[in-house]
């Protein structure tokens, strides 16, 4: 059987290729190998197509497809990446379009899609499904966002849920936290474990504690008390509710107080400064001035005739 020899011009073609590739290879940063407008890159190749390995990314620009970076970027995130992208350390570029899932966390100024941080995640521009094993932060946040620890951005919208807490300034959507939920504008369905505070709050808060805000519009419940500047709507708590202005019903087990009610208001002592319109329900119930029924063991009218100021069970005042 002839033994095959390779010619020496063979041998100086082959080597003088390699030295060729290796060289492009340091210049560029990266080793491609496209097929048919897709390929295999080992390295920091800056603008590819497929699937995609490198150690440290630098001055990206764009890539699709899969991208495995195993560290942190060198210098500040650049570029767009498309696709599915798995981190180490972390997945970082101006802009993330896809699914990026990371050991320890994720971060983009833009970010559509799913992100998954073990540790944590942040965008300042975020929409879709969001996971950060301690937290997640941003300044615009859309979707399903959820924080193992909290959650915090300048505006919400969605379903946020955080561990300890959520908090934001203007929040619209489904918000819960295992502690408690804090905002200036809120508007939904909100849940905090021990309480739920802002300034305009709208739609349904609970509260293991304490809902308080400055404009309350919706149904309230506490398990310990609420209170605020206006409340308008349902409020019920199992202590105490406390208000400027009432509108609607308010129940409370102890102590229900404010300056003007419009509707009803039902607490063991319920005491209403300037007026009331409407029905009281306690065991002492006080009006300052009463348009309207008072029901309970010792009843006060302030704008009715002497003698009929204070009544027991019943206490009536009806027209001017």
């Amino acid at each position: 059987m002839p033994v095959l020899h390779p010619s020496p011009a063979r041998t100086t073609l082959g080597a003088s290729l390699f030295a060729i590739v290796l060289t492009a290879t340091a210049a560029a940063g990266s080793l491609d190998l496209p097929v048919r407008g897709a390929g295999l890159s080992f390295g920091n190749s800056r603008t590819f197509t497929g699937l995609r390995f490198n150690l440290v990314d630098r001055d990206l620009q764009t890539i699709r497809g899969v991208t495995v970076s195993f560290w942190a970027p060198a210098r500040e995130p650049t570029g767009r990446i498309q696709g599915l992208s798995f981190g180490l350390a972390g997945t970082a570029a101006d802009e993330i379009d896809g699914v990026t899932l990371n050991l320890l966390g994720c971060g983009a100024d833009r970010v559509r899609g799913v992100a998954v941080g073990g540790l944590g995640a942040g965008a300042d521009e975020f929409t879709g499904l969001g996971l950060g094993g301690l937290g997640f932060g941003g300044d615009d946040l859309t979707g399903i966002v959820v924080g193992g620890l909290g959650l915090g951005g300048d505006r919400l919208t969605g379903v946020m849920v955080g561990g300890l807490g959520v908090g934001g300034e203007e929040m619209t959507g489904i918000m819960i936290g295992g502690l408690g939920v804090g905002g200036e504008r809120m508007t939904g369905v909100v849940a905090g474990g021990l309480g739920v505070g802002g300034e305009d709050l709208t739609g349904l808060f609970l509260a293991g504690l304490g809902v308080g805000g400055e404009r309350m519009t919706g149904l309230f419940v506490a398990g310990l008390g609420a209170g605020g500047e206006s409340l308008t709507g349902v409020a019920i708590a199992g202590g105490g509710l406390h208000a400027d202005r009432f509108a609607g019903l308010a129940a409370c087990g102890a102590y229900l107080r404010g300056d003007v009610l419009t509707g009803v208001g039902v607490g063991a002592y319920n005491r209403f400064d300037v007026g009331v319109q409407g029905l009281q329900i306690g065991i002492i119930n006080y009006a300052a001035e009463l348009h309207g029924v008072q029901i309970g063991l010792l009843n006060h009218a302030g704008n009715n005739r002497r003698g009929a100021r204070w009544l027991p069970l019943l206490n009536v005042h009806l027209g001017d």
